[in-house]
């Protein structure tokens, strides 16, 4: 596997899905990027399967002001089916949001996703 498919598919994932507020669009989207066992891991918790997948993306997108939008700060980098990027989210011109995320790529697509987030600033 080239490190384009595993980087390119972790983008691709990050634009494509983690931003996308129309369902139909989304669960498109995660069936071509995502393997059908596909597993994301959060600090607290494990979702698998497409339709988890679009939930709680939906979940996310809903709890976020508007015009909220995840942008990867990159570089994006991968090796060995693996890849790995740093991201930003929040409202234009505002980051509420920051980490980074990783992949492992099985059959082409994403089998496992792992968030990690940055903690949030203190004041």
């Amino acid at each position: 596997m080239t490190e384009e498919i595993a980087t390119g598919l972790l983008e691709a994932s990050i634009e494509r899905v983690w931003n996308e507020h129309d369902g139909e669009k989304r669960i498109a989207a995660i069936a071509t990027l995502y393997h059908p066992e596909a597993r994301i891991y959060e600090p607290e918790r494990s979702i698998t399967g497409h339709a988890a997948i679009s939930d709680t993306v939906a979940d996310v997108l809903a709890d976020m002001p508007p015009g909220f939008r995840f942008e990867v700060t990159g570089p994006t980098l991968g090796h060995h089916g693996v890849a790995v990027t740093r991201w930003k989210g929040g409202p234009p011109g505002q980051v509420t949001m920051s980490g980074a995320d990783t992949v492992r790529i099985l059959d082409g697509k994403i089998h496992e996703h792992w968030f990690f987030f940055d903690p949030a600033p203190t004041r």
